[in-house]
């Protein structure tokens, strides 16, 4: 082994050594808890790195004995990428070191780094159960989300007509909406309720049996039916030999519980998480279980004023109360470091971020005790001041909003108060920019054209135009280049809809959608616009006739090669990058289709036996088309793991989550120009459905009921979401709205000042400088 100095004086030798904070992280016993709260910017995956490079080279653990796991596979990529590549080289440093023993030489000429485990959770329990299973047993197949949600739609709701039953109906609506309203209420979204109730009964817990027979009398029914889609669904993945996450989760849990991979835990000396505010009950005893087997060493990672996924099952709660729950369970204190020195940003951007964490009083009380406020590193600037942009109306906004992005990037720069702002001119480029909004939709529930939108034209109506990347801007059956492509397949596949007619398991809502998709792709066909070649290529497919003499139409073909046939007619679908994405959504779940379906993604062409070319139609209409027409999938965040480096990225807040840019513009309150806007975006005064849904399933869940209201949770919830927005900028961080949400203004809005007292904190002094 070597010592710690070693390190430290191999890691300088490519970058900063850390600083005091970080080595503290990094330094920590390694037989020990550990609860880092590293704020954003703070250096938390170097700091991670560094440790599990620590503990392999300096404490001697063997790289298998250590499991590292994150939130999503980007960020294990990057772990991963930072593990090796850092490792191998301290490793070529120190083997160059003559002031090392032979011992020392040998110890680094046999180290294995790359047999550190690290991966998403998922990952990590699907290696498990691969590597370490019963003999003669196989593993069960990880289903993605798109088959799940086939499924669920399938045989859970279509499935003995429950999408229908009113009493099921009536208790999902409680869930979706406060008021009871029925706006983007059908199959697809009760699909999705009952998804996630299944989804959170494993996250949280949930003695199910308690809730699916002692609520209440006048819910009974439709928790009787809840239970029926569950099974049926349930039934579906274990016939074919499919677990989904939390299946696969909850497996493994129950084997570790139970002592069945002892093979793997005696192996095991250390677990570290990153993420751990996004954590649920269930990880959460997973991860107690694990680290039960190496002696409580668990160190864990994280920052109580990002966590964002209540909406996915996630329990701030367990990173808070980190301390005492592993104090329980271990009957020893974790070691607490705090990580608040911030690399990322300017000083005046870090001073408005730590203003703002403190902002509401309410708040306070569920943030870690003890937080300390960011700090600036030694060289940060002082920077830009903070921008704000508010104009009387939304096209006003659009327009100079496009105007400054315009004069940034493709422009001599624009003047702002201490400065001016300019693209970086040694390969800087609208990339460096991102618009992170609420929601990144492009129309308003009433069909209005939102900021995302209207800038989208704006910037498209400069010379050079500049364009925009925002795929989740529209639901993507309503997409023009998808409705057309939509209509297409569905033609070459089911001319006329004969078939379509006679298949059940379609929603009025997705035949809806067909009619739409169908006539578009008529009117295109149609056009002189039109590509040549595309009417006939899919009118060949329509009378499965090759147009080739002395060549018969096969008896079964994949629909794959009509996806990629149509393509060609597409270019939309293959140059541009939001068409990309769209491909990979009807790629991704004619993949599910056949996976779960009994022609595996093919249509029979049999003039003899006509009811089996018509059932591989159906079941191509029916799982492969319908959930993308329902909305049941469509574009999520796994499809956009990079932005092209010359469009002017559009994200949700969430979707910003770990990302950083140079130039960061906020949409505080573009939608707010009255009191009428919705309240949960801006000052709550209900829950949301995810704490309605908290509220119902943590009754019966060791979790218990939350004891912090609906309002005050939906207030701390936009509290965090608001934090990361503000904390993604480096060099320059914009705020821009319609004047009526300004500080001081008529419209109270917790994203410029206000507390959930209605008090607003900045009318005094704003905090950011108007342009």
């Amino acid at each position: 082994m070597i010592t710690l100095a070693d390190l430290i004086r191999a890691v300088s030798s490519f970058r900063p050594p850390p600083d005091s904070q970080q080595f503290q992280a990094v330094n920590s016993s390694a037989n020990t808890g550990l609860f880092i709260v590293a704020g954003p910017g703070t250096g938390k995956t170097a700091s991670i790195t560094l440790r599990i490079l620590k503990l392999a080279l300096v404490d001697g653990i063997p790289p298998r004995g250590i499991l590292a796991t994150t939130f999503t596979k980007k960020a294990a990529e990057e772990l991963r990428s930072r593990i090796l590549g850092w490792g191998f080289r301290i490793i070529d440093a120190l083997r160059e070191d003559k002031t090392l023993s032979l011992d020392q030489a040998a110890f680094l000429g046999s180290i294995d780094i790359n047999q550190i485990r690290t991966g998403t959770v998922d990952s990590l329990c699907e290696q498990l159960l691969r590597e370490f299973r019963a003999p003669g047993t196989q593993p069960p197949v990880l289903v993605d989300d798109f088959v799940s949600k086939t499924l669920m739609l399938r045989e859970g709701m279509f499935g003995d007509g429950r999408y229908q039953n009113n009493d099921l109906d009536a208790f999902l609506l409680d869930l979706h909406s406060e008021t009871g309203s029925r706006y983007n209420f059908h199959a697809g979204t009760k699909s999705a309720i009952v998804k996630q109730i299944w989804e959170r009964r494993f996250q949280d817990q949930v003695d199910w049996h308690s809730f699916s027979t002692l609520g209440p009398a006048v819910e009974q029914l439709a928790r009787t039916k809840l239970e029926e889609a569950h099974s049926a669904y349930e039934s579906a993945l274990s016939s074919a030999g499919l677990v989904d996450f939390s299946l696969l989760e909850n497996e493994v849990l129950q084997r570790l519980k139970a002592g069945q991979l002892t093979e793997f835990t005696d192996q095991l000396q250390v677990v570290l998480v990153d993420e751990y505010q996004d954590t649920n009950l269930l990880q959460e005893e997973l991860y107690f279980e694990l680290a039960n087997a190496c002696g409580g060493a668990l160190t864990v990672v994280g920052d109580d004023d990002q966590s964002l996924y209540r909406f996915r099952g996630a329990t701030v709660d367990l990173f808070r109360d980190f301390p005492t729950r592993y104090n329980q369970r271990f009957e020893e204190e974790p070691e607490q470091v705090f990580l608040a020195n911030n690399y990322r940003s300017s000083k005046s951007i870090i001073s408005f971020v730590n203003g703002y964490a403190t902002l509401d009083a309410g708040y306070q009380a569920v943030r870690v005790s003890g937080k300390p406020p960011l700090a600036h590193g030694p060289k940060a600037p002082d920077g830009i001041p903070v921008l704000g942009m508010f104009r009387d109306t939304l096209d006003l906004l659009a327009t100079d909003l496009a105007a400054f992005i315009h004069d940034v990037f493709r422009g001599t720069g624009s003047a702002v108060p201490g400065g001016r702002v300019k693209s970086d001119p040694t390969g800087g480029n609208v990339g460096d920019c991102a618009l992170l909004c609420s929601s990144p939709a492009e129309y308003s529930a009433s069909d209005r054209p939102r900021l995302p939108l209207l800038l989208r034209q704006e910037l498209a109506s400069l010379n050079p135009p500049i364009d925009v990347f925002n795929p989740r801007g529209e639901e993507i059956a309503t997409v023009e280049v998808v409705e057309r492509f939509g209509g297409l397949l569905l033609e070459a596949l089911d001319p006329g809809g004969v078939v379509q007619g006679q298949t059940n398991g379609i929603s009025l809502n997705a035949q809806q959608v067909f009619t739409v998709w169908r006539q578009r792709a008529i009117n295109y066909t149609q056009d002189p616009s039109a590509p040549m070649g595309l009417l006939a290529y899919a009118q060949g497919w329509a009378n499965r006739d090759p147009a080739r003499n002395g060549y018969r139409w096969p008896g079964s073909t994949s629909v794959i090669e009509l996806v990629y046939g149509l393509v060609h007619y597409f270019p939309e679908l293959h140059d541009d990058p939001e068409g990309q994405v769209y491909l990979e959504v009807f790629t991704r779940q004619l993949g599910a289709c056949a996976q779960v379906g009994k022609f595996d993604g093919r249509v029979v062409a049999d003039p003899s036996n006509v009811d089996l070319s018509d059932a591989s139609i159906k079941e191509l209409l029916r799982d492969f088309l319908s959930p993308i027409a329902d909305g049941v999938v469509g574009v999520n965040e796994d499809l956009m793991e990079s932005f092209p480096r010359n469009r002017l990225s559009v994200l949700s807040i969430h979707q910003s989550k770990g990302l950083e840019f140079p130039l960061t513009i906020v949409d505080v309150g573009s939608d707010f120009k009255d009191l009428r806007s919705p309240k949960f975006k801006r000052h709550p005064d209900a829950g949301s459905p995810a704490h309605r849904m908290e509220n119902l399933l943590r009754q019966n869940s060791a979790l218990g009921v939350p004891t912090r209201s609906e309002v005050n949770r939906a207030f701390d919830d936009l509290y965090r979401q608001f934090f990361v927005a503000f904390s993604r900028p480096q060099d320059v961080l914009l705020l821009v709205g319609v004047t009526p949400t300004q500080p001081g203004g008529r419209v109270p809005n917790v994203a410029t000042g206000w507390d959930r007292d209605g008090v607003c904190r900045w009318a005094r002094n704003l905090p950011y400088q108007l342009i």
